[in-house]
C-alpha cells in the first residue's frame, strides 16, 4: 500500500473503531469499493493502536477497570465463544456485500433505541454485564457497532452514560488483547515496523483519543442517537448500490 492509503486507513481506524458506526463495516466498504486490501499484520498493527488510544484515555480511571473485573470476565464470555465456535460461519457472513446494508441498519436501529434512556446507575450487577455482553457479541458482524450495542445496552438496563461508556471500553481492552493474540500467528514484524507503517500507528493513536473524547461528549447530552443518521443513510445508500439504483462509476 501507499503512504496515502496506510494513513487514510488508519484515519478510518481512529474513527470507527470508537464511534458508534462500526469499524469492520467501513473496512469492508473500502475493500468493495476501493480496492484497499490490508494485510491481517496491518489490521492488528492498527487494532494496537486504537487499544493504545483507551489505555491512554483511561490511564487514569484504572480503578474502574479493576473493580469491574467479574463483571468484565462474564461480559466477555459470550463475544469470545462466537469467536471461537462460529469464526468460519462469521468469516462468510464478512465476504458477502449484500448484507452489509442491513448490518448498518441494525445498527441505526440499535443506536435510535438511546433516544429517551434516562438510566442514571452506576453499579453494574452480573446479570447486566452477561446482557451487556451479549449485545457485544452482535458486533461480531461487520457494520454493527461494539461500542454502540455494549452502550445501547447498558442505558437500556439503567445504567448512567458515563457509567455505560466506562464499561464499554473495559470490555474493549480484554476483547482487543485477545485479537491481538490470536493474529500474532500471522505477525510477519518485519513487513509492518516501518517509517510508512509507523506514521499511520500515530495517526490512529492520535485520532482514536479525538474520537473518544468526541464519544463522551455525545454521551453526556444523550445524543448517541445522532450517530444512527449516519449508519442509516449509509445502509440505504449501499443496498440502493447493491440493488443497481445508484451507481458509483
Amino acid at each position: 500500500m501507499t503512504l496515502l492509503q496506510t494513513l487514510f486507513l488508519g484515519f478510518v481506524q481512529g474513527v470507527t473503531e470508537f464511534l458508534p458506526i462500526s469499524s469492520s463495516g467501513h473496512l469492508n466498504l473500502f475493500q468493495h469499493f476501493l480496492g484497499y486490501s490490508p494485510s491481517l499484520g496491518f489490521d492488528i498493527f492498527l487494532n494496537t493502536a486504537t487499544l493504545f488510544s483507551v489505555l491512554f484515555f483511561f490511564r487514569k480511571q484504572l480503578s474502574f477497570f479493576f473493580s469491574h473485573l467479574p463483571q468484565i470476565f462474564v461480559a466477555s464470555l459470550p463475544t469470545a465463544f462466537v469467536a471461537l465456535f462460529f469464526k468460519d460461519k462469521v468469516e462468510l457472513v464478512f465476504a458477502n456485500v449484500w448484507l452489509l446494508p442491513f448490518f448498518f441498519i441494525t445498527n441505526s436501529i440499535i443506536l435510535f433505541s438511546t433516544k429517551k434512556s434516562q438510566g442514571a446507575s452506576s453499579e453494574i450487577s452480573l446479570k447486566q454485564a452477561i446482557l451487556i455482553g451479549i449485545s457485544q457479541s452482535l458486533a461480531i458482524f461487520p457494520g454493527i457497532s461494539r461500542a454502540g450495542t455494549t452502550i445501547a445496552a447498558a442505558l437500556a438496563l439503567g445504567l448512567s452514560p458515563q457509567t455505560a461508556f466506562n464499561f464499554s471500553f473495559c470490555l474493549f481492552i480484554p476483547a482487543s488483547f485477545g485479537a491481538i493474540l490470536i493474529g500474532l500467528k500471522d505477525f510477519e514484524i518485519n513487513t509492518i515496523v516501518t517509517s510508512q507503517y509507523l506514521l499511520s500507528f500515530l495517526l490512529t493513536f492520535f485520532v482514536g483519543l479525538a474520537a473518544l473524547n468526541l464519544l463522551q461528549r455525545f454521551l453526556k447530552n444523550r445524543q448517541l442517537y445522532y450517530f444512527a443518521y449516519y449508519t442509516l443513510i449509509l445502509g440505504l445508500s449501499y443496498l440502493a448500490v447493491n440493488l443497481g439504483l445508484i451507481k458509483l462509476f
